[in-house]
């Protein structure tokens, strides 16, 4: 048989790329640099998540588990990474948990917290992504500070480059909120997760 090469092949010779028969929707092929490779999702995508409006939760100088229950109709999976697309999440809205699809993957998050009122005067907003799973901060992995300089109503946010490693795609990743006096209400409360690199790539 005459060796003819791709670029020289006839419309009526051309064939499909190797294993597409046995590939899924969407998927891609990565040549893995020894002369083959293997078909698989294209890791990019991103959710979106809104609170429901109703009662406001409060925070005071304890640390609690921001919660967002995705009942908010901003809600938006419609454009979540393909491998997971219709049968998984980037946010646990049971449990309140970013949940990240494998080890080594790396986001990008943004929450914005609308808050609604104030109560004896705090100055200081503290947050803190905890991967340890329980019910108060045992492995934190960033934190930071957001200035109240406002009177209620107003909304802040909070930018997160992470990445997961095995404790957290094992336990989640939790958003705790505190004050340094009083208490704040945050009330439709929203989280932006957007994968942009795939441990497996």
């Amino acid at each position: 048989m005459a060796t003819i090469d791709h670029s020289n092949l006839g419309s009526g010779e051309i064939h499909e790329p190797k294993g597409v028969f046995s590939a899924s929707s969407n998927q891609v092929y990565v040549a893995n640099g020894s002369g083959s490779g293997s078909w698989t999702y294209f890791p990019t995508g991103w959710g979106y998540y809104a609170d429901a409006s109703g009662a406001a939760q409060t925070f005071d100088s304890t640390p609690s588990v921001l919660q967002i229950d995705g009942a908010g109709p901003t809600t938006e999976e419609s454009y979540l990474p393909p491998e997971i697309r219709g049968s998984g999440s980037l946010w646990d809205t049971t449990n309140n948990l970013i949940t990240p699809i494998s080890i080594g993957d790396s986001y990008d998050v943004r929450i914005d917290l609308p808050i609604t009122a104030t109560a004896t005067s705090p100055s200081y907003l503290f947050w803190t992504l905890d991967i340890g799973g329980g019910a108060s901060i045992t492995n934190r992995v960033a934190s930071g500070t957001l200035v109240i300089a406002k009177t209620a109503p107003f909304t802040l946010s909070i930018g997160i480059p992470i990445f997961s490693l095995s404790t957290f795609k094992t336990n989640g990743g939790q958003i705790f909120l505190s004050t340094d006096a009083g208490s704040v209400d945050v009330d439709e409360a929203t989280i932006f997760i957007s994968r942009n690199h795939a441990g497996g790539m």
